[in-house]
């Protein structure tokens, strides 16, 4: 097995958990476009959370499209700005272990960020176009916009050196005894 399948493996396991999610929110599409039509496709609340949820919907596929999609281009991506192309073994040892980790750790944020980025950004326009008073007001949303998009920023760092901080980890795992000893102590 190379690195690069295994890579490629973490970014599909997150696409897939990116596809799970549309699933959860099939309900409250449904809700909300159910009472939309009931109300008479008036605007209000109803629209506005129905535009929201398209918008998480929308984040959701697309991304678990072109995670799945995509993976082999992702993955060599990754593995090119870490240097990794050496085969491993079925023994995985640390380093590739808490690789992978952060990849799928950063991936993961940067998906749910990304999403929720969106829609923070979409009820950041509405409030500024909009004539009537929304619940949130203008300075919670700009920091919110801005934690946002910090976050996506550090899941993008995690991604991005992956391979130093795993290294850094498994230079600061270091078990001296030897493993028959650790097997007794733990049974």
């Amino acid at each position: 097995m190379k690195r690069l399948d295994l890579v490629q493996l973490t970014i599909i396991i997150v696409g897939i958990f990116s596809a799970f999610y549309i699933v959860g929110l099939l309900p409250q599409f449904l809700f909300y476009f159910f009472s939309w039509f009931s109300q008479g496709l008036s605007g209000g609340y109803i629209l506005n959370a129905f535009i929201e949820n398209i918008l998480l919907i929308s984040m959701y596929l697309i991304f678990a499209i072109y995670a799945i999609k995509n993976s082999k281009h992702l993955a060599e991506w990754i593995c090119n700005k870490a240097n990794l192309h050496a085969d491993i073994n079925f023994a995985i040892n640390t380093r590739e272990l808490l690789f992978t980790v952060f990849v799928g750790l950063g991936v993961y944020g940067l998906v749910k960020e990304l999403a929720a980025f969106l829609m923070m950004s979409f009820r950041y326009i509405r409030a500024r176009n909009s004539f009537v008073e929304d619940t949130v007001s203008s300075p919670d949303m700009d920091f919110d916009l801005t934690v946002r998009f910090i976050s996506i920023c550090l899941f993008f760092t995690l991604v991005y050196y992956a391979k130093v901080f795993a290294d850094f980890l498994a230079g600061k795992i270091n078990n001296v005894e030897p493993a028959d000893v650790i097997e007794e102590k733990t049974t």
